[in-house]
């Protein structure tokens, strides 16, 4: 065989091995309240975000308690609603490769008030955490991984 016909089926098998990325994500996620009590804990769910709640601006508050959590199955640039205890919050997956998230996310109080909108890009797997303000000196925060 030729050097090109060579090329061409080495190209064309090394495309068929390596399956394509599809760009989706699968996304879990955990509502936390933060506050300040005279004797400091951390949830036994919240075990996963334990480094990351004991680094600033996590230090601000002692207590952190699991309010609740779910999973949502994203597809890019298309919104979900996710479940929360204290208010509303949505996700859209603007960007996804192997390694890197890009979502937009918003989160609104018990009473409709917008408290975060943002738009990070994270690490596939790792933990964010993104806090939305409150009123009193409590957090309301809002931890999200996606794969």
């Amino acid at each position: 065989m030729s050097r090109r016909l060579w090329l061409a089926v080495t190209i064309t098998l090394s495309a068929l091995a390596t399956p394509a990325f599809a760009g989706d994500a699968d996304c879990s996620y955990m509502e936390i309240a933060a506050t300040n009590d005279k004797a400091a804990s951390i949830d036994g769910d919240l075990k996963p975000l334990e480094k990351k709640l004991k680094k600033p601006p996590f230090t601000a508050w002692n207590t952190f308690k699991k309010l609740s959590g779910g999973s949502a199955s994203l597809a890019k640039l298309k919104s979900e609603s996710l479940q929360l205890k204290q208010g509303a919050a949505s996700i859209l997956l603007r960007d996804r490769t192997e390694k890197r998230v890009e979502l937009t996310v918003t989160m609104d109080n018990a009473e409709g008030k917008r408290t975060l909108e943002a738009k990070p890009a994270f690490k596939a797997g790792d933990w964010l955490l993104l806090v939305g303000t409150n009123a009193k000196d409590d957090g309301h925060i809002l931890a999200l991984t996606c794969k």
